[in-house]
């Protein structure tokens, strides 16, 4: 079995983990890959959003199955294209990851098919958005780069004037490029959120276990947002009769809905959820894996990936698969971030990089090797998941893991579960 993994960030490298140890006979590519997935298999340098090169390099490589990690690739159609040369993929086609990169065209789908979510209006001048602000939706409010922008299109303002300013940032200054052509002005939410994945045929779902991730900078929750800086799984509140709700509400008429549009989903659905007091309400939609909740998921898993990957990408149903199982205990991950992240973070910096038993495993996210040195190369550097009985422990392995990579400038959030901690006492 050879895999095209298509990718460079720490998702991937967990990607890329899984499937080596569920089945050590697979014989792994990556484009353009990163030195710790370079330790599992082959890498190659290839841009992943090039649907045409990566076509000639599935043809060449004679691949079974191509996994893509990232929205960019999607977004660019890069499945379309693997499809039409009868390449397996695992992956929605340019049209289903509209749920991404769309969040406009998908408050509108969420609406039309009963999905709960909060009330949105849709501008794409300044002026209009200020004055829904302040005549329908006051303060806190959030707003939204309708397209992607790496996890940092979101703002939650507590004040009309933060509001304003986010207003002019997303369509004057444009400070998310093209995302920000249009802008979401959006209720805000009270609750707790969780990240809930289901791989799906476009018919049935298999949720995973829920996660939680933490997307500002600094320890409490304070900072600029940034793409992740950690997450834990399991969440306490993720019941299976919350899942089973999800799936009722939100997966399964999220998904006919995408049907009827004529543009069906396949593989991994992402569903950003806030639990309100009025139940569940989806506060986003993601078309892969997220980062880092994937790194803090998949080490829990004990069922196998690769089966339901596999049966969706050659066209498969998945209704009678049996549902993902999971290893006891908790699982923390603690993102090592670069000096200046989220906004210019240093790079080229020396890495030390101490060895690690199997109870933490640390992924590659933002280096790169210079000879045999190993050097940073983007802001989120590692994420560091430690596994454990429980989740106080996997929560100090985790932490202790981060402190013991140097690199100048280092950065991490020693508190990732904090609200987990305070519910468990």
């Amino acid at each position: 079995m050879k895999i095209l993994l298509l990718g460079s960030g720490g998702r991937e490298h967990a990607l890329a983990d899984t499937l080596s140890r569920e089945n050590t006979a697979v014989e792994l590519l990556a484009g353009p890959g990163n030195p710790g997935i370079a330790q599992l298999g082959r890498v190659v340098s290839i841009k992943a959003d090039d649907p045409r090169a990566v076509v000639a390099l599935a043809e060449q490589e004679q691949v079974d199955l191509v996994v893509v990690g990232p929205e960019a690739p999607l977004a660019a159609g890069v499945v379309d294209a693997l499809q039409l040369a009868r390449i397996p993929a695992f992956g929605p086609t340019m049209g289903a990851a509209t749920v991404e990169t769309s969040k406009a065209d998908t408050k509108t789908l969420m609406l039309q098919a009963g999905v709960p979510t909060a009330h949105a209006e849709t501008h794409r001048v300044a002026r209009d958005a200020k004055d829904a602000v302040r005549a329908r939706f006051g303060a806190p409010v959030v707003i939204k780069a309708s397209g992607l922008a790496a996890g940092k299109g979101v703002i939650v303002c507590h004040s009309e004037a933060e509001a304003f300013d986010a207003i002019d940032r997303i369509l004057d200054d444009r400070v998310f490029g093209e995302a920000g052509a249009e802008c979401l002005v959006e209720s805000f939410m009270t609750g707790e959120e969780l990240s809930l994945f289901a791989v799906t045929d476009g018919y049935d779902v298999l949720p995973m276990i829920g996660a939680q991730d933490h997307k500002r900078l600094l320890d409490g929750d304070e900072g600029p947002n940034t793409g992740g800086m950690g997450a834990y799984t399991p969440v306490s509140f993720s019941t299976s009769a919350l899942v089973d709700e999800v799936t009722e509400r939100v997966f399964l008429p999220t998904l006919h809905a995408l049907r009827k549009r004529g543009t069906p989903f396949t593989g991994l659905l992402y569903a950003g959820l806030m639990l309100t007091p009025d139940g569940p309400k989806v506060v986003e939609f993601n078309c892969r894996f997220g980062d880092p909740e994937t790194q803090a998921i998949l080490p829990m898993l004990t069922s196998s990936l690769l089966d339901p990957m596999l049966a969706v990408a050659r066209g498969a149903r998945i209704g009678n698969m049996p549902a993902f199982t999971w290893r006891a205990g908790a699982s923390v991950t603690t993102v090592v971030a670069s000096a200046g992240y989220p906004d210019a973070p240093r790079t080229g910096l020396p890495i030390s990089l101490p060895e690690f038993g199997d109870a933490v495993r640390v992924y590659h996210a933002g280096t790169k090797r210079d000879g045999r040195e190993l050097l940073t190369s983007g802001g989120r550097v590692f994420a560091v998941t430690a596994m454990a009985d429980s989740f106080a422990a996997a929560q100090q392995a985790s932490r202790e893991a981060a402190s013991r990579i140097e690199f100048e400038g280092a950065m991490y959030r020693r508190d990732i579960g904090w609200r987990e901690a305070a519910r468990l006492g």
